[in-house]
């Protein structure tokens, strides 16, 4: 072989062998799904879907939240520590920005949100979840 043809030939196989190594990770279970805790909405008195979420040990608990479109969404969060993640809500595309308390609930009021996923974090957007509305 000459030398121009060993180097594509290594070249070629350098690449075929990130390729497989691509493919093999997006096969993998990703571990943010591993720490996935799913909830749905429950009915308000008034119609409305009432999301409880828990702030606690630096996560939101359900971090995947299932809603009804159609209907105005009250989201509650009681905060258990005092973790400074925990400061705020945040919901960009719905507009909220909701302050928390350690040893409170705190709530807020959305008109009926458009159809799709909604991620809400927290203040430092390092904590995050996602509101699906169906």
């Amino acid at each position: 072989m000459k030398p121009g043809r060993a180097a594509i030939a290594a070249a070629i196989l350098a690449a075929l062998g990130v390729a497989w190594a691509a493919v093999a990770t997006l096969r993998a279970p990703s571990a943010a799904l591993d720490r996935a805790r799913v909830g749905h909405a429950a009915v308000g008195a008034a119609g409305e879907e009432v999301v409880s979420l828990e702030a606690a040990e630096g996560v939101y608990r359900p971090n995947v939240v299932h809603v009804r479109r159609g209907a105005p969404l009250r989201l509650r969060v009681a905060v258990r520590d005092a973790d400074g993640c925990a400061s705020r809500l945040l919901v960009p595309d719905l507009g909220v920005d909701l302050a928390l308390e350690p040893g409170r609930t705190a709530e807020a009021l959305v008109p009926a949100p458009p159809p799709g996923a909604h991620v809400f974090t927290c203040g430092m957007k390092m904590v995050k979840g996602t509101i699906v509305v169906e």
